[in-house]
């Protein structure tokens, strides 16, 4: 048994491209599916996890998908000899070294056991700096977010929803008998989708180079940058006692774990609300009162070094493993 908490880091999809020169492509595996704007779109035979699409005008063949799901079935754990096992089938029935081929997109990550429940961890990893974030729900439940710029998308996501809402009955039991999955525990899922490896990468990068030791070892230690450049609230701690915990120190509470977020100071920035309410409503004194008991109230608030809900170390403890 493998295991889910000592899930590797390692691909998911992958988009690669190949010029075929004089190369003719076998279709013998593949049935043709569909024409979008002159490029012809196969599947192999009996399975959908891959698209291979043929480009007559540029000779150009593509292939798409998740060799996780085209091997195993699932993507929740992929050896490195899963990887080269899917590519070489596929590669043999298409006739073509794909290996010589440029990818132009691909996903990297891994799947990490979590001692809280997804929503409440999503709640607490809110943004990256110079990124466009996006949030995902199912109803009112957090489900996922991302972190987007034009050459990379940071994924974060929960993996127990998708096992429990996407893979039939038997699959779920493969998984919890082969890889240790527990329905009662949680897992996240955290990703580096690259966009665009060339402009990530500063140069073209062949499937052969992506599959090598060194790269690989680059996109793992890639990955846990991209998770400590998220940042997190969850560095408040909670007031052990109910009498320290007020109407007034609730919102005190969320203001000072935003502080590092967005780069303020809270007691400046009520000083400065104080300030604005008139005279007539407010006289000195009233404003030295309020500003006296929202001091007491700070007080009852401490906070952590770093938020509760990081699992940075975890991650850590996996790649050096």
């Amino acid at each position: 048994m493998k295991g889910l908490q000592g899930y590797s880091m390692n691909l998911d999809y992958i988009d690669i491209s190949k010029f075929l020169d004089k190369d003719r492509i076998c279709l013998d595996y593949l049935q043709r599916n569909a024409i979008y704007d002159g490029a012809e779109m196969y599947y192999f035979n009996g399975c959908r996890k891959i698209e291979v699409w043929m480009r007559q005008a540029t000779n150009q063949v593509n292939i798409k998908g998740s060799i996780p799901y085209f091997i195993n079935g699932h993507n929740f754990y992929a050896s490195h000899q899963d990887w080269l096992e899917g590519l070489d089938y596929i590669q043999g029935c298409l006739n073509v070294n794909i290996y010589s081929g440029q990818v132009n997109s691909f996903e990297f990550g891994t799947i990490q056991e979590i001692p809280f429940p997804e929503p409440d961890f999503l709640n607490h990893h809110i943004k990256v700096r110079g990124m466009e974030a996006r949030a995902y729900h199912k109803g009112q439940v957090l489900t996922g977010r991302e972190f987007v710029s034009p050459s990379l998308k940071i994924k974060l996501y929960d993996v127990q929803r998708n096992i429990k809402t996407k893979l039939d009955k038997p699959i779920r039991a493969d998984l919890s008998r082969d890889y240790g999955w527990d329905s009662r525990k949680h897992y996240i899922k955290l990703e580096n989708h690259y966009r665009q490896p060339e402009a990530y990468f500063k140069g073209n990068v062949q499937l052969s180079e992506l599959l090598s030791s060194s790269f690989q070892q680059d996109l793992k230690k890639g990955l846990l940058t991209s998770y400590q450049s998220i940042m997190k609230t969850g560095t408040t701690a909670i007031p052990k006692s109910k009498a320290d915990i007020n109407a007034g120190t609730i919102p005190l509470m969320i203001l000072k774990e935003l502080e590092g977020l967005y780069d303020f100071n809270t007691e400046e920035l009520i000083k400065g609300k104080l300030k604005e309410i008139p005279e007539e409503v407010f006289s000195q004194d009233d404003r030295k009162a309020r500003l006296r008991t929202i001091r007491d109230n700070l007080k009852k608030i401490s906070q952590h070094e770093k938020s509760s809900y990081d699992i940075e170390e975890l991650l850590q403890a996996k790649l050096e493993a």
